[in-house]
């Protein structure tokens, strides 16, 4: 009976270690899949590629060693244009597909090449930033990231108006939140071309209430002795 128990007992541990297997590997799977179908390149965007020896010949034999490492922006044309091999195309790659071009591309003067490739989103900061304009990020990075590409916020920046606008709508609020937990541009959602807008605090209390209620009773003031004088 023991016996039986135990056998049972192996039998129920090896079923969760295989459910769990599959679970982790769909996860992995999805995970992947959402990834290949999101680094689509566009025109507008960039490519950070670095491409290296991994077997340095060069240096072995006492010559000088190759490497690539730049960002290319990609034209309307979908092309980047990059040493040694001129104009690549990379629109309908991801990344996995252009790696393999480049490594083709690459083979007559990389005998073992290591090759990244990072696509790079076009974002535009707009509102309560030091230095608003458009920035190119790898989309892993996290919000305050790219906002401390613009230099940070604006001093009176409300950090919880931050939102995003895609073709001129509201598509993602209070930002803040996200960046509290820690996601990536990626995982909260924000695409190339999208717009990140901060607005300023209000400064108008109690104090401002006061000086415009000044100033109206200084017009009014004004306005009666014109009025007396004119009489």
């Amino acid at each position: 009976m023991k016996l039986l128990n135990k056998i049972r007992l192996v039998k129920i541990i090896s079923l969760l270690i295989l459910i769990s297997f599959i679970s982790t590997q769909t996860a992995f799977a999805m995970q992947t899949a959402t990834r290949s179908r999101y680094n689509i390149f566009h025109p507008g965007d960039a490519i950070q590629i670095s491409i290296m020896e991994i077997m340095d010949y060069q240096t072995a034999r006492g010559g000088s060693s190759l490497a690539i490492n730049d960002t290319y922006s990609i034209s309307r044309k979908g092309v980047i244009f990059m040493p040694l091999v001129g104009e690549v195309k990379v629109v309908g790659h991801n990344e996995q597909s252009l790696t393999e071009e480049l490594a083709e591309k690459f083979s007559p003067y990389f005998k073992e090449p290591f090759i990244t490739v990072i696509p790079m989103i076009r974002v535009t900061l707009m509102g309560a930033f030091n230095k608003p304009g458009s920035y190119r990020i790898d989309p892993n990075e996290s919000l305050w990231e790219l906002i401390d590409m613009a230099d940070g916020p604006d001093s009176d920046c409300d950090l919880e108006s931050i939102s995003v606008k895609r073709g001129g709508e509201l598509v993602i609020e209070n930002l803040l939140t996200s960046f509290e937990k820690g996601y990536s541009l990626e995982e909260i959602g924000v695409r190339s071309g999208d717009q990140i807008i901060a607005e300023y605090q209000s400064h108008f209390g109690l104090r401002e209430i006061l000086d415009w209620a000044k100033f109206g009773i200084t017009l009014v003031v004004l306005y009666l002795q014109i009025q007396q004088y004119s009489d």
